[in-house]
């Protein structure tokens, strides 16, 4: 309906201005409706009289005519004008109605797109060194919304993810694990000693998080690092993976395993997924021919001391040396070589790179080389950055040992949280079972801490308050999960009177109106959040559907309802479908019990 009035007013907008001769230049882009908050004022309305700087003559013939348009009379009541060149329009009752029995009967296909594109989506690509921590989590949430959001608007989408499965940072958790309990024998036969009986070093327990534990060597190596004697050896071990070193290459690979069980772990827990995993160990050593390519076409130039240098002067960038003096390559080398492999492998509209703010240069001049080299145009090229999650006081989110909170820890703190209020906020809890009550806590936790982090713009940073994350009365995950649980409650408690099924025996209450005015725009909210990649679009609607539908619950009576009946009983239904499938959406489970 949105998309269909904004077409209808662009083009009434032309026909009266060629009527009065008037040249002013207009294109459909500048007509946008954007709802009303407050419903006095109308539903939807558009400041395009102020754009444009129309008269009120004017605008009372565009009004005139559009109230005449027989498309216009299916669902619009009025149309008014407010200065200082504001159109607003009030939607029928009946549209409101038979929206509800849209979602009532939920069609997912009638929010397909018709500009259909095609994503990969870069998101997570961790170090394989160390836990998972928070801010690998809000780029995982971030990106399966944004995912989970495109795939419903029926784009294809693809999620790719990359493993830095190499470099000093993994020797670095090698050298922890072989000096951890022996700082004194030789690093070869700490080596040899492990080669013939691993199975008698340090092994994950049964409930310990495999990238956990990979972290805790790696803190180690970290430390002896600081000694001259343990650099030597940490070059050692890196050169000799280099060198393909038969043991070396077989300690590697049992920690990178452990990593990859416990990522898999933690993605099945926080519901993530991947359908193409690169691993930089398999081609950082193929990049560096595209610097000789690039120096042959005059893309980058050789520096006195042999480092290559780019040259991004045209793209208003800085420069940055690609290749050090010594022949060894950089990570901008290998982003380069992994942007090449992804537009050969995956031919797309555009592609994702769901990274951290720090990266905002890194990523400009990355995009700008593959430009240069014909990788890839620079405009299919987007990095999505997100910010930093901190205490509620803007400190560091740490752990006991100093190392930011991995997500196994975030969310065991949450879930002692909820644990500590089931005595009070959390009581209905205490009517399920042990398993029941464990997985209704988990889910509940992270919904917090999805919600929490998607409810926020992109960018911003996220102060954590757990109580507030918590609370199932405020702007938090639980909120809407507990709201989701009141709708199918009353759902399953409604027996309907069979003789009071009219569609509306009576007026429309404010609550009524303004709830079924809200799911009007559910579509608009979910379609705003794939096109600007922004799911706190969507979180920020399902919060407000859940306010609304609270005020109307408190209100009007839907079990054995004397009036409206079964209008608030597919209301009900309504705000139902609509909770579970954007909460879906944002990774954040429902439950029908709480």
């Amino acid at each position: 309906m949105k998309e269909t009035l904004e077409k209808i007013i662009f083009e009434t907008i032309i026909k009266v201005l060629n009527q009065e001769k008037l040249s002013i230049t207009i294109n459909q882009s500048q007509v946008k409706l954007e709802k009303i908050s407050n419903a006095t004022f109308g539903d939807f309305s558009t400041n395009i009289g102020m754009v444009l700087k129309l008269d009120c003559n004017v605008i009372d013939k565009i009004i005139n005519q559009l109230q005449t348009n027989e498309v216009v009379k299916t669902f619009i009541e009025k149309i008014e004008f407010k200065q200082p060149g504001f159109l607003n329009f009030y939607v029928k009752t009946e549209f409101l109605l038979n929206n509800l029995k849209t979602i009532v009967n939920l069609n997912k296909k009638q929010f397909f797109t018709t500009n259909r594109k095609s994503f990969l989506i870069e998101h997570t690509s961790p170090n394989t060194n160390k836990a998972l921590h928070i801010g690998h989590l809000r780029n995982s949430v971030l990106a399966m919304a944004i995912i989970r959001i495109l795939r419903a608007l029926n784009h294809k989408v693809t999620a790719d993810c990359l493993f830095n499965d190499r470099g000093v940072h993994i020797c670095k958790a090698m050298l922890g694990y072989l000096r951890f309990n022996d700082q004194v024998t030789d690093i070869k036969d700490l080596l040899n000693q492990w080669t013939k009986q691993p199975s008698k070093w340090p092994q994950p327990i049964a409930d310990e998080p495999k990238d956990a534990f990979i972290g805790k060597y790696y803190i180690w190596g970290n430390k002896l690092e600081k000694e001259e004697k343990y650099k030597e050896e940490l070059q050692w071990l890196l050169r000799e993976w280099e060198n393909n070193h038969k043991q070396v290459r077989k300690l590697w690979k049992k920690l990178n395993d452990w990593f990859y069980e416990g990522f898999s772990q933690i993605f099945k827990i926080i519901n993530s997924q991947v359908d193409h995993y690169w691993y930089e160990s398999k081609f950082y050593n193929k990049a560096k021919n595209l610097l000789k390519a690039g120096v042959k076409k005059g893309v980058f130039k050789t520096l006195e001391d042999g480092a290559i240098l780019t040259q991004l002067q045209a793209y208003n960038l800085t420069d940055t040396i690609i290749q050090r003096s010594d022949g060894t390559a950089m990570y901008f080398t290998q982003d380069i070589y992994l942007t090449k492999m992804k537009t050969s492998q995956f031919i797309c509209d555009q592609y994702l790179w769901v990274v951290g703010p720090e990266q905002k240069l890194h990523m400009q001049q990355v995009f700008a080389v593959c430009d240069q080299l014909q990788i890839g145009n620079k405009d299919k090229f987007k990095h999505l950055s997100y910010g930093a999650v901190c205490n509620k006081d803007g400190s560091k989110m740490s752990s006991r040992s100093g190392e930011v909170l991995s997500v196994v820890e975030l969310l065991q703190e949450v879930v002692t949280a909820i644990n500590n209020k089931m005595g009070t906020d959390y009581q209905s809890l205490k009517n399920f079972n042990k398993k029941d009550q464990e997985h209704i806590i988990n889910q509940l936790a992270l919904g917090s801490i999805k919600y929490a982090m998607l409810k926020l713009e992109r960018e911003q940073d996220l102060k954590f308050d757990i109580n507030e994350a918590i609370d199932f009365r405020g702007n938090g995950g639980p909120y809407i999960q507990y709201t989701y649980a009141r709708c199918c409650s009353l759902l399953n408690k409604t027996k309907p009177n069979l003789s009071n099924q009219d569609e509306l025996n009576s007026q429309l209450s404010s609550e009524e109106k303004l709830l079924l005015r809200h799911m009007l725009y559910f579509k608009e909210a979910l379609t705003k959040s794939g096109e600007n990649l922004m799911p706190h679009i969507l979180a920020t609607y399902l919060f407000e559907l859940a306010k609304y539908f609270s005020s109307f619950y408190e209100k009007n009576r839907i079990i054995d309802a004397e009036q409206n009946q079964k209008l608030r009983i597919d209301m009900t239904k309504g705000v139902a479908n609509i909770l579970k499938w954007g909460l879906e959406l944002l990774g954040i489970e429902v439950m029908a019990k709480l």
